[in-house]
Order: C-alpha cells, then sequence, then structure tokens
C-alpha cells in the first residue's frame, strides 16, 4: 500500500493527537511498500523528523492552514507520485486529497480520524458562518471513503456529522508500553514529602473539559476518611489561577500539590508510585475527550484509574476491569470511587494488573498500526 499521511498535530509540538501522530507514522511506514508524512514547519522539526527516520516533508504554513498548503502539493503528487491512500488525522486537511481526486481524476481513497474536538468545535459565533463552518464539516467527514473515529462515542458522532455506516471503522487509542510502564522512584516520594501518605495523580492541560476542579472538591470529602491523602496535580492551564483558588477555599493546601509541566520520564515516575490516577473529566459546548490517552499511560504502569462516563472515556476505561467510572461533575461519586481503591489495596492492584495487561496485548500503537493497515490495504492494489 502507498500511503500519504497528512497531520496538522505533529511533534516538536505536544499533545494527545500529536502523540497519535507520532506513534501511528512510523509504524504504518514499515507496513507500507511507499509512505510519506506531510505536516507544517515548525520550531525545532528538523531533529524530530531525523529522530523518526521516516518520509517527512515539512510544508511551511501554520499548522490551521495546512489545507491551503497542502492541496497543490497533493495534486502534484496525485499525477507524479500517486498513492492508494491519504490518510488525514484531521478533517479540515481532507479536503485537499478530495479536491485533488477531482482535479486529476485519480483513484486514491481518503482516510479521515476522529478525536474529540474536532467533531464539535467551531470558531465562529456569527450564524451565517458558523453554518457554513458545520457544513464543511459535514462535507468533509461524510466524503470520507474510510471514517476512523478513536471511540465508540465519535462513531455516533461520525453519523451525525453524515458519514456513510459503511465506512465508520472505529479504531480505539492506545499507548506505548516501552515508553509507559512500572517504573518507581522512591526518591520522588521523599522529594514531595509523603513517603507514608497516600497519592492521588492527575495530569492534563489545565482546562474544564479535564474536571480538575471536580478532583479538588472530590478530595475534600476523602480526607475526612483519609486524612493524609495528597492529590498532584500535572499540568499548565489557563485554569490554573482558578483551581489554586478552589484549594485555598477548600482549606486543602497540604492536600493539593501542582507539578506544573514535567517530562515524559517524570510521568512514568509519577503514574508508577501513584495509588490511583484520576481525571473526572465533562464535555463541555466546545470541547469533549474523545478517549483519554492518560488513562491508558497509568494502565500501562500498573496504576488503577478513576474516569467520569463522558465522551469516549469508557472506551479507555474498562469500569470495573481496569478502573472505575463515575458520573460527570459529581465530586461525591467521585470521592466514593477514591475511597473504594484508596481503603481496599487488593481490588486496587486488581484493577491496575488488569491495566496493565491490556496495554501488552491489544491497547498498544503496534496492535492499533495492524488493525489500521488491514482495513486501508483492503482495497489497495
Amino acid at each position: 500500500m502507498r500511503l500519504l499521511f497528512v497531520t496538522q498535530d505533529f511533534p516538536p509540538d505536544v499533545g494527545g493527537i500529536q502523540t497519535y501522530s507520532k506513534e501511528l507514522a512510523p509504524r504504518l511506514a514499515a507496513r507500507c511498500d511507499r509512505f510519506l508524512l506531510l505536516a507544517p514547519s515548525r520550531p525545532g522539526d528538523e531533529a524530530v523528523d531525523a529522530a523518526l527516520d521516516v518520509p517527512v516533508h515539512r510544508l511551511p504554513v501554520r499548522p490551521d492552514l495546512l489545507v491551503l498548503r497542502a492541496l497543490p502539493d497533493i495534486v502534484r503528487r496525485t499525477r507524479h507520485e500517486p498513492f492508494d491512500v491519504a490518510l488525514h488525522v484531521q478533517w479540515q486537511t481532507a479536503f485537499a486529497s478530495l479536491l485533488a481526486r477531482r482535479l486529476t481524476g485519480a483513484p486514491h481513497r481518503v482516510a479521515v480520524t476522529l478525536h474529540g474536538k474536532d467533531t464539535v468545535f467551531n470558531p465562529f459565533h456569527f450564524p451565517p458562518l458558523k453554518w457554513s463552518y458545520d457544513a464543511l464539516r459535514r462535507a468533509g467527514v461524510g466524503g470520507a471513503d474510510h471514517v476512523l473515529p478513536v471511540s465508540r462515542f465519535l462513531g455516533r458522532r461520525a453519523r451525525e456529522l453524515g458519514a456513510a455506516e459503511e465506512t465508520i471503522e472505529v479504531v480505539t487509542n492506545a499507548t506505548n508500553p516501552e515508553v509507559f510502564y512500572p517504573d518507581p522512584a522512591p526518591a520522588l516520594r521523599e522529594e514531595l514529602g509523603a513517603t507514608d501518605r497516600p497519592l492521588v495523580l492527575s495530569a492534563g492541560r489545565l482546562v474544564p473539559k479535564k474536571g480538575f476542579d471536580t478532583a479538588i472538591r472530590a478530595l475534600n470529602r476523602v480526607r475526612d476518611e483519609v486524612p493524609d491523602v495528597l492529590l498532584l496535580i500535572a499540568g499548565e492551564g489557563p485554569e490554573r489561577p482558578f483551581l489554586q483558588q478552589l484549594v485555598r477555599d477548600l482549606e486543602l493546601e497540604r492536600h493539593v500539590h501542582f507539578l506544573g509541566s514535567i517530562s515524559q520520564q517524570e510521568l512514568r515516575h509519577y503514574y508508577s508510585e501513584a495509588d490511583v490516577f484520576l481525571m473526572a473529566g465533562r464535555e463541555t459546548t466546545e470541547d469533549v475527550e474523545g478517549f483519554g490517552l492518560v488513562y491508558l499511560e497509568a494502565n500501562a504502569c500498573g496504576t488503577p484509574v478513576v474516569g467520569a462516563r463522558v465522551g469516549g472515556v469508557p472506551d479507555a476505561v474498562w469500569d470495573e476491569e481496569t478502573g472505575l467510572l463515575v458520573p460527570p461533575d459529581a465530586p461525591s461519586a467521585t470521592a466514593d470511587a477514591l475511597l473504594r481503591l484508596l481503603t481496599a489495596p487488593d481490588l486496587a492492584r486488581r484493577l491496575g494488573e488488569r491495566g496493565r495487561e491490556r496495554v501488552r496485548t491489544e491497547a498498544n500503537w503496534d496492535h492499533v498500526a495492524d488493525r489500521m493497515y488491514t482495513l486501508l490495504s483492503r482495497e489497495a492494489a
């Protein structure tokens, strides 16, 4: 199969979709007869591309305008370097391949992946522009030959956006067990002054969708029964001042530490040292958790997880198997789930071990690449 892989979001930028693109691209490249990745130029991208050892073509344009710069490039390639499938990580850039196919008569198929925010966010508020953007989204998703949402929830969204049933194949997210694995660092607890304290970890961008305020409110009740509990919050974002004020209002300064941005290696240590990982997210009008890579990362380190039953999270957290699911915006139910795991170490251990086994056997990027290659290569010449 000859595959063109197009993504707006790619390292050195960081985030969930950047991780998705970085992990899948080299694995698909290894399975294809010919492979090329198109991505926008970013400061520091030379070192990233050299380390990947796959063909990468950077286009000098900001990420959200990649579709405009990609169109002439893809038209040229369809004429001189034809490919079987153009895989677009964002529906917006799929228009470049759809238009190139119409302009050149090329037979390549167009695939689109869906991740969450891309299915609900609209940058416009003025009705005509808002309606036009929604229509473009429906045309991009509905016009694709393959629509690959990362969760069953997004599979339903794909249908609402006009994708034909026969084009939809849910390919759930994964993590890399060579990056995330049990790797405790006892010195970390000593540095925190928490050698004997129960640790709850939450990590992500500090934005409303992630529900850090729910986590803090839940901890306010947990401390009544587990007085030494400590919540660690890793990440940065616009909600940090609000969350810090909430901690002060609830007099939880001794029980909540903000870690700021940490490296991937540090995050692995924190996952491994935590007794429970918590991300009590919610759906907002402009964003939704399409899956939740952090749950699998924590599971890969042997840690049980607590998540909110929202969006695609039920595909990331298997309730009562790899973790516990609670309603969104429910501090009391979240506290109950935390207390179950903090006070029942056998249950916590069982869920963590099952989560780790799941990552080893199926929720890993090699497995996802195999499935995606099989789906996309069915009709390849």
